[in-house]
């Protein structure tokens, strides 16, 4: 059996890709921290993961494509611009997270909801798989549910 190399890993610790024209970033808006082992920031930042508590999720009724609504709600941003890649045209994203017992995930871009991921603890991974457009593009993860980690993010261009 062989295994595809990932384009990209991005981490809460190592979040920037950089290729030959090509890139990706990710980025947090409003991670939980609190001050006991596992969810304060020292112990987050050497597990390298980032954690999302129920008490601050967002309502999944809501339409998060728009900014006014998802500033208020914590989130994780994946943009890329992969289009350098020529002849690629999708792009795989594996989202990987750890859940004490559940959790959801809304996934959005701009034009609206694209998925809506539950996270249980016998999963740790979700595959996405998005059309890359010819131009920059973002995604975002929208905590809408659950006591969970986020681990990484990998895209494997296809």
């Amino acid at each position: 059996m062989s295994c595809l190399d990932a384009t990209f890993t991005l981490t809460p610790r190592s979040p920037f890709y950089a290729g030959v024209n090509q890139w990706s970033l990710l980025w947090c808006f409003g991670a939980d921290f609190y001050a006991s082992y596992p969810t304060d920031f020292s112990s987050l930042y050497s597990a390298d993961r980032l954690y999302f508590d129920t008490y601050t999720a967002g309502d999944p009724n809501i339409d998060y494509a728009q900014w006014i609504n998802r500033r208020r709600v914590p989130f994780l941003g994946f943009n890329a611009d992969l289009s350098a890649l020529g002849t690629a045209k999708q792009l795989a994203l594996i989202f990987g997270f750890e859940v004490a017992y559940s959790g959801r995930v809304l996934v959005y871009t701009d034009a609206g909801l694209i998925s809506d991921q539950t996270l249980t603890a016998t999963d740790s991974q979700f595959l996405l798989e998005i059309e890359l457009p010819s131009q920059s593009f973002t995604v975002y993860f929208i905590h809408a549910g659950g006591n969970w980690f986020f681990k990484g993010l990998s895209g494997y261009v296809v």
